[in-house]
């Protein structure tokens, strides 16, 4: 299915007139007044429910477990590839977010209530409660490294968690400080920063 385009057709209320449209790669959604998933390649027409519950299939095939799901998010690698499948399946967590009106939901959260129906949490929500409950590991750090982590919290809040990636040192005000180069000698060497990136990562998702 990775070569097919979906075509998303969503209800709205009544009042609202036209459509809208959202286009990503092999992804098109329409805004009309009933909400149809079509899978252009095969035809085949699912309704919300049932898109749901063909992504909770495609999540389940690999995570049987909430447990299982985090393991595989909070590693990097792990957790792109795993979105490629998803993607490849026509699944695009993002448009779904979209779609439900829970645009600000944590993607983790909002596939992990599609699979096993625990608790959407927002970006924001997990980046104010990193800020609370990691104030030891936050403090051990020197004040420039606070900032910078401060920083990252601020981009995952804006853009979720693939935002938290090496190449994020190239946009202000990351670039701003002199880059990675430049910031990773506060961290101790790159290899220090790269590991201290994934472990953000890792503590975002500790609860």
């Amino acid at each position: 299915m990775a070569n097919e385009t979906v075509k998303i057709e969503v209800a709205l209320k009544p009042e609202r007139k036209g459509t809208q449209k959202i286009k990503v790669k092999g992804l098109e959604v329409s805004i009309a007044d009933e909400a149809v998933f079509l899978i252009e390649a095969t035809g085949k027409q699912l309704s919300l429910a049932e898109y749901k519950d063909y992504t909770r299939e495609h999540i389940l095939k690999t995570s049987p477990t909430v447990e299982t799901l985090k393991a595989i998010w909070i590693d990097p690698d792990h957790r792109h590839k795993f979105l490629q499948e998803l993607k490849e399946s026509s699944i695009h967590p993002e448009i779904l977010a979209e779609v439900i009106g829970k645009p600000e939901a944590d993607i983790f959260d909002l596939l992990a209530h599609i699979a096993f129906d625990t608790p959407i949490r927002t970006r924001e929500e997990r980046a104010t409660a990193f800020k609370n409950r990691e104030q030891s590991f936050i403090n051990q750090h020197s004040q420039k490294v606070k900032e910078v982590i401060f920083e990252l919290l601020e981009k995952y809040r804006v853009g979720g968690i693939e935002q938290l990636k090496g190449e994020i040192f190239n946009v202000s005000p990351f670039k701003d400080w002199g880059g990675a180069y430049k910031i990773s000698k506060w961290f101790g060497g790159i290899k220090a920063l790269g590991l201290t990136l994934k472990e953000i990562q890792k503590r975002i998702y500790a609860e």
